[in-house]
């Protein structure tokens, strides 16, 4: 992940395209890609701030501690598909797959031994063929 483009650049880069001067010349000018000045436009209209924001540990701060230990006991069997429409239902958060195989990890020591991220063991259906007699 790149570096975050300080709040003055941005506002010289916005002065510029405001001033008339083409967005190609900006990007070359400033070393500010074109859809970035595009985003930069779309954030000035939208907030009237150019201001560089944090990211949010949101998302680090749902799937931590007890609730989501307790919520992936309940849902061992399921996929992480399921799980994150399970979350999305009951915590009305709706978070990537992703972020659900990442805490899954994190909290392997709050589960109980032997935790996995794998769906229920089982025999598979061609595991069931090849030693069926035939008949």
């Amino acid at each position: 992940m790149g570096k975050a483009y300080s709040e003055d650049l941005r506002l010289k880069a916005l002065a510029a395209l405001d001033s008339g001067m083409k967005k190609m010349a900006v990007h070359r000018a400033y070393g500010v890609s074109r859809s970035t000045l595009d985003d930069w436009v779309k954030l000035r209209v939208q907030t009237g701030s150019l201001k560089v924001v944090p990211p949010t540990k949101a998302k680090e701060a749902a799937l931590s501690g007890a609730v989501f230990g307790e919520f992936a006991k309940r849902h061992a069997g399921q996929t992480l598909k399921q799980m994150a429409a399970a979350w999305e239902h009951e915590q009305g958060q709706k978070l990537s797959e992703m972020s659900f195989s990442v805490a899954l990890r994190r909290v392997g020591n709050v589960a109980p031994k032997g935790w996995t991220r794998k769906k229920r063991v089982g025999v598979t259906a061609s595991a069931a063929r090849t030693n069926a007699p035939i008949s």
